[in-house]
């Protein structure tokens, strides 16, 4: 009997020690877990009261041979609800110059209006550069020259820094083609050659030759334009490349989409607009 009483008791323990090593992990998953959980909700939570995505929007712009892509989308929301279905704010000096805007919707229509402002007194304090209704116009042409791209992001970025106290909680994107005489031996030719500059919210410039990207889906915007942006695009080609490069990195953001709108800027002086549909959950 003494005998078979020491196998019986370490079999129990042999059996009790299992058991143990499964309630403690589960345990430490249980802790991980909800720390995971807790985590999140407080990363959603920040990203709901984060003025720059609180109505959702993104926009792209794109590059290619003497021509320029901007695309964006069309969702106005309060947080996760969806208000209403509009594009985004674009403002459009003249045909080789367009400024997007990504962020509150309130700011985004001030700092609009007073961009539009600074140009209209410049214009009519004979600085020489305002709104062009008429390109083609010949009088036109010959009173006024156009404001250029480099300009109108200096503008902006100023306009922008003297806010820094208390600044606009908007991003502005700017696209333009900058007109450059070529050189040869026989003669020299016109060249226009896209101009892209994103800025924050303090007016800091960052200049791309190749694309640039802004508003809620700002990182997998720039993961499909860096996949499938190629140099040397020619405008069908830039319009095709830049809307499926726009629609794949919405669909990877719940804040943006309900359809795009890509607006391709060529040298000939026309902006082309072109609508795309994408998915509306």
């Amino acid at each position: 009997a003494r005998t078979s009483m020491g196998p019986s008791k370490n079999r129990q323990t042999t059996r009790t020690t299992p058991n143990r090593f499964i309630t403690s992990v589960k345990n430490v998953c249980i802790v991980f877990l909800s720390v995971f959980i807790i985590s999140n909700r407080n990363l959603i939570v920040r990203a709901s009261q984060d003025p720059t995505t609180f109505n959702g929007g993104s926009a792209m712009a794109m590059a290619g041979d003497e021509c320029v892509a901007l695309a964006v989308d069309k969702r106005f929301g309060c947080g996760p609800q969806t208000v209403n279905i509009a594009p985004r704010k674009v403002l459009t000096p003249h045909s080789h110059l367009m400024i997007a805007f990504t962020g509150l919707e309130g700011d985004i229509f001030t700092i609009s209006q007073e961009l539009s402002l600074h140009i209209s007194e410049k214009f009519s304090s004979g600085l020489g550069f305002g709104f062009s209704n008429d390109d083609n116009d010949p009088s036109t042409l010959k009173s006024r020259n156009k404001i250029t791209p480099r300009a109108m992001s200096s503008l902006t970025s100023h306009l922008l820094y003297s806010r820094r106290s208390s600044p606009f909680y908007c991003e502005p994107l700017i696209i333009g083609l900058e007109k450059t005489v070529i050189p040869s031996s026989s003669s020299s030719r016109a060249a226009y050659r896209p101009f892209i500059c994103a800025q924050d919210l303090i007016g800091a410039k960052s200049y791309a030759r190749d694309f640039a990207c802004s508003g809620v889906a700002e990182k997998s915007l720039y993961g499909t334009a860096e996949a499938m942006w190629r140099p040397g695009l020619t405008p069908q080609e830039l319009v095709r490349v830049c809307g499926r490069a726009f629609l794949s990195g919405l669909e990877r953001d719940c804040l943006s989409g309900y359809g795009a709108v890509v607006y391709l800027m060529t040298k000939d002086g026309g902006i082309w607009e072109f609508e795309l549909d994408c998915r509306n959950d």
